[in-house]
């Protein structure tokens, strides 16, 4: 039977969310966010290395500490400070590895890419090689290894590439809402393609169970990026005066923020209730329903809070001094990293009918 009470996190956990509230607002993510609207490099990732922070929610026979839990509200720190280090990125890559079954202690010595692209691997598990013409890899620059998804016509394969291995070719470097989150686009091919450090080959119909783990942290982050954002507002609100009130005195302003919060901690919810539902082992299909659920309605909320802060601060909103614009720039990149949240629904709405039809 499910314990509904791991849903509020405990004391340890609660710990952890403390420690690394600190450690990642030391990194100063708004400053760095600007420092990388103006060309610079986001940096930061010894500080998550010397943490442990990339050890957690890995399972301890991995080398790993903590719970998914524990990952999940680390996550929803490093969105509320918005962090620019790499973090999210080798998040995704870790569980997508560990869910695959193709992870390794050493990958985590250094930041990872992630992407998700079409094309095809060649030869048997584990030494496959890799053809693909345009990926988009998040934390591509940097990244000590590039973990992709690659989906085929009729089936798919998660490999682990080397950047710096031959056939690897950057494309672009598209212009980006946030560039502190780069998301590079590489060529991965050559007539003999690219040698995989690691791959396995999946049924198409897997991928959203291989995901399920890369969406819980996923939505982790976008709550974080909305609580950061309810956060700032509600501090902007009491203190702007108008006609001689705090703003946030004003009926109208309130009954928004209520309605934001409210959205906020729905999103929390769900975002903890995805990771309580893949701590029992590999997902099935109510554990992947639930964290399709999770990251869909967390980019919807981080998107939505974050537009009501900048309209909250009216004229200043639109100026580059306003903390406003850090915030709904990394809601909107972030948001549809793994899919819009539409096409979300829709595949959790399949899986539930699916489930109902089986249960009747």
């Amino acid at each position: 039977m499910t314990d509904w009470q791991l849903l509020a996190p405990d004391e340890d956990t609660l710990a952890l969310a403390d420690t690394a509230r600190a450690q990642f607002r030391s990194l100063h993510g708004p400053a760095a966010m600007r420092a990388a609207l103006d060309g610079g490099v986001p940096d930061g990732w010894e500080t998550i290395a010397d943490g442990g922070y990339a050890d957690i929610g890995i399972p301890e026979d991995l080398g790993g500490i903590g719970r998914l839990i524990d990952l999940v509200v680390m996550l929803e720190e490093a969105g509320r400070a918005l962090l620019t280090a790499p973090l999210l990125a080798s998040a995704l890559a870790y569980r997508t590895q560990v869910a695959a079954g193709v992870h390794r202690e050493d990958f985590r010595r250094a930041p990872a890419g992630f992407g998700i692209a079409e094309g095809v691997v060649d030869g048997d598990d584990g030494n496959g090689r890799c053809h693909v013409e345009r990926a988009h890899v998040l934390g591509g620059p940097g990244a000590a290894a590039f973990t992709l998804i690659v989906k085929g016509p009729d089936r798919a394969w998660v490999v682990v590439v080397d950047p710096e291995a031959e056939g690897v070719e950057p494309v672009e470097q598209a212009t980006l809402i946030d560039p502190s989150r780069p998301l590079p686009v590489f060529r991965l091919g050559g007539e003999a393609g690219v040698a995989s450090a690691e791959s396995r080959e999946l049924p198409l119909g897997d991928l959203d169970r291989v995901l399920a783990g890369a969406r819980a942290c996923v939505a982790a982050d976008l709550v974080g990026t909305a609580a950061g954002a309810l956060d700032a507002a509600v501090a902007h609100v009491l203190q702007r005066r108008q006609f001689g009130r705090a703003i946030g005195t004003f009926q109208a302003v309130k009954h928004r923020l209520a309605d934001a919060y409210t959205a906020v901690e729905q999103a929390r919810s769900l975002a903890y209730g995805a990771a309580l539902s893949l701590a029992g082992g590999p997902p099935g299909d109510a554990a992947t329903r639930d964290c399709l659920l999770a990251n869909a309605v967390a980019a919807e909320t981080a998107v939505r809070v974050a537009s009501l802060f900048t309209q909250l601060m009216g004229a200043m909103g639109v100026t580059f001094e306003a903390d406003c614009h850090l915030f709904l720039r990394r809601a909107h990149q972030t948001a549809c990293l793994l899919g819009e949240p539409d096409d979300l629904y829709l595949a959790a709405a399949r899986i539930e009918r699916i489930e109902r039809r089986i249960s009747r």
